[in-house]
Parts: C-alpha cells; structure tokens; sequence
C-alpha cells in the first residue's frame, strides 16, 4: 500500500474514534440525569418527632425559674428601696497652721492614725518666745505704775485729810478771834460809853487801850478767816489731787488688762507653733516637710475622721414609705464579700438640685418634669464594720436595701463612738515598728 493510501485511511478512521467517544459522554449524561430525576421522586425519609410530654417538661421548668425569681425580685421590690445612686463619705479636716513660721518637726506621715490633740507639725517658737517675753516685761512694768498710781492715791487721800484737820483747826480759831473780837468790842464800847459821859469817870488813856485791843482783836478774826478760806482752798485742791491720782491709777490698770491681753496672745501665738490634731482620724495629703516657710491659711494635710456614713440619694418616688430608723442592707463594691448593715439616719430638708450651684427655675417657661432625687443619711452599724473599718473611706460606691417593712428604731446606735483608735495590724509599717518615714523628724 502507498503511502496516500495508507494516509486516507487513517483519515476515515479518527472521525469514527470521534464519533464513538461523543456517543459515549452523552450516554453517561443520559444516565446521571435519570439517576437524578429518581432521587428527586423518590420520598424523603420522616423526621422524629420530639415527644409533647419534653416540650411540656422543660415549658413548665422555665416557668417555675421564670415565677419563681419574678416572685422574689416582686417580692423584695415591694418591701425594700434599692439604689446605686449612694457613696461612703465623712469629715474631712483640712489642716493649716494659724501663725506663719518654719516647720521644726512634723511628727506624722501619710495614712498614720492620730487621736484627737496629738501633735503633728511644730513650727520654730523663738520669734513667738521673744515677743511673749516682751510683753510679760511691760505687763510688769504695767504692774508698778498701777502700784505707784495705787500709792500717789493714798498719799492724796492723806493730804485731804490734813487739809480738812486744818479746816478744822482754823475755824476753831475763827472761833476764838470772834470771841476775843467780841470782848474787846464790849470794853471799848463801854469805856468810850463812860468817857463821853462823864470825863472823869475813865481816863483817856483806857479808852485809847481798849480801842488798840479791839483793833487788834478785829486782825486776828479776819487773819482767822483768812486762813480758814486758804485751808478750805487747799481742801479742795487736795481732792483734786485724790481725782487726778484716780484717773492715774484707772489708766495704769488699763495698760495692765492691755498688757495682760498682749501676754494672752502672745502665749496664743506660740501655742499656734503647736499644730495639733482637731479629731481622731487617720492623715492624708501630707504637703508639708521639715524646713518649710508656713503662711497662715496654708495647706498641710488632712485628717479624714474614723467615724463614716453613706449618703443615698434615692429618687422622689421612693420616699413614701422611708422612715428614720429603718434598717439597710448595704453592699460596698470594694469588699463584695461581706455584707454590712446600717440605719436610716435621717433625710436633707431639699434635693440634690435645690442646693446645686445653679439651682433650677421652673417659672422659665420651658419646665421639663424630672424625677428628683433626695440625699438620705445612713449609718453603719459599728458590729458589721468593726473588722473591716480600716477598709471603709469615704468615696466608696455602696448599693443600699431599705427595709420599708420592718419597724423603724429612731434611736442613735449606743457605740457608734466606740473604736477610736484602728488595730495595730492597719497602721503604716514606720507607725507600728516606730521608724522614721521619709519627711518626719522625731
């Protein structure tokens, strides 16, 4: 065979090898769509299904769990009012020195626990010192005007005395020269009586006698006078004198009582280098160091008091059936472990938003309703917090309970000022080992 007839034969059979492998593929279609339309007419197996008695069964569970926590949150909502709208606060004391000076000592550190007067800063006393010595040594000086205004009032009231013995003594001697006047008035009188009658009945020479007696009798009744006047004079100076010595004497006891009261403050003053506690409590914001230049006023730290309470400020509508002396249940996020209970101390007479900076006006014209709240004092019962009192500051997040079922008790907890001073274990590590903190001189 040649090679075009070998070549048109292997012509005429590749399209037969064609044919024969198409025929194939479609037979295999043909197959997997009948394979399929099958499976979709055959029926689809049944589902099980669940029991009704299940269904029923874990229905009346969820009910009961459903009722049963609705009963309790129906029931305690009924019988208490809750809020976390409250916080732990107290008295906190700002300590600042009241005279200026240097700081000598200070005697405490952050976080001690100090009783009411204990010492905790100590200024430099000498420039205080100094001036108290000075106004002790007026006050003395002071002390010897009035004696020597005490004496000038005596040594008047003796010359008074004097003067009126005088008065006496010269009137008593009026007395006599009236009465020598008054007889020598009478001999004349009656010698120049006899003398104009008959001469020879008297001699010239009596008469003349007589008249020089009188005369002379006249002098000394006026120099009696006289002298009496000068003496009533002097009687009257001298109770001048007793006046003036007075008012002398009433002035020096003035610049005593005003010595008196430089010396008190001036003791005042150095007692003020004394910076002591006001209240027993525990120190914090501690400013101050040794060798500090104080001004009075000045910030030197705080004394936070042992004694806490909690203020709730509970909403306008829960306060119908609050009454002082009811008892709380209290939760204080920062020990969720213990549970603490407590008292209704009291309500503000006022919201929180009367007393507010800019307090609201509803006469604007644009009122918005707003539910109110009002601030609530509780205390805590001393026996719940005894042993966690340390723990509890002011500033604490709280969630009080009021029980406004239970009766109230109006009456103060009796050793609500019992513990005064914290455990040993709570103090500071240089407070209970007695070392020297940084900042404290001892």
């Amino acid at each position: 065979m040649s090679e075009d007839e070998q070549k048109k034969a292997t012509d005429e059979k590749q399209p037969d090898a064609d044919n024969s492998g198409q025929k194939k593929g479609e037979d295999q279609q043909d197959r997997k769509d009948e394979e399929s339309q099958k499976d979709q007419e055959a029926p689809a197996p049944k589902k099980k299904r669940k029991s009704p008695v299940k269904l029923l069964l874990i229905g009346g569970v969820i009910l009961v769990v459903v009722l049963f926590f609705g009963f309790r949150y129906w029931q305690h909502a009924s019988t208490h009012e809750d809020t976390d709208d409250a916080y732990t606060t107290g008295n906190t004391h700002q300590i600042s020195p009241r005279v200026t000076g240097t700081v000598e000592q200070v005697l405490v550190d952050d976080n001690w626990h100090v009783d009411a007067g204990q010492l905790l800063v100590k200024l430099d006393p000498r420039d205080y010192e100094v001036a108290l010595n000075r106004n002790r040594a007026q006050l003395k000086q002071a002390g010897a005007e009035v004696s020597q205004a005490r004496a000038g009032v005596e040594q008047a009231n003796a010359q008074l005395q004097q003067r009126q013995a005088q008065v006496t003594q010269a009137a008593a001697q009026v007395l006599q020269s009236q009465a020598a006047f008054d007889i020598a008035k009478i001999n004349y009188d009656r010698d120049h009586s006899l003398f104009q009658k008959d001469l020879k009945a008297i001699a010239k020479q009596d008469v003349d006698t007589t008249k020089a007696n009188l005369d002379s009798a006249q002098g000394a009744l006026n120099a009696a006078k006289a002298t009496l006047e000068a003496v009533q004079a002097q009687v009257e100076a001298a109770k001048a004198s007793i006046d003036s010595a007075q008012a002398q004497l009433e002035s020096a006891k003035a610049n005593v009582a005003a010595s008196e009261a430089a010396v008190r403050d001036s003791e005042l003053q150095l007692s003020y280098c004394s910076v002591i506690a006001p209240v027993s409590g525990r120190i914090a914001q501690k400013t101050v160091q040794t060798g500090n230049r104080l001004t009075v006023g000045q910030a030197l730290m705080a004394v936070v008091e042992d004694n806490v309470w909690i203020l709730a400020n509970l909403k306008e509508t829960q306060l119908e059936r609050v009454l002082i002396g009811q008892p709380v249940e209290i939760k204080i996020d920062a020990l969720p472990h213990h549970k603490f209970s407590g008292r209704v101390d009291s309500l503000q007479p006022g919201t929180g938003s009367n007393f507010a900076l800019l307090p609201p006006d509803n006469a604007t014209g644009n009122f918005i309703k707003i539910v109110q709240r009002i601030p609530v004092k509780i205390l805590f019962d001393p026996d719940s917090i005894k042993d966690v009192r340390d723990k509890i500051v002011p500033g604490l997040s709280t969630e009080p309970s009021i029980a406004i079922n239970q009766k109230p008790i109006p009456q103060p907890y009796e050793n609500i000022n019992d513990g005064k001073t914290i455990p040993a274990r709570h103090d500071p590590l240089t407070q209970v080992n007695g070392g020297t903190a940084t900042g404290v001189v001892k």
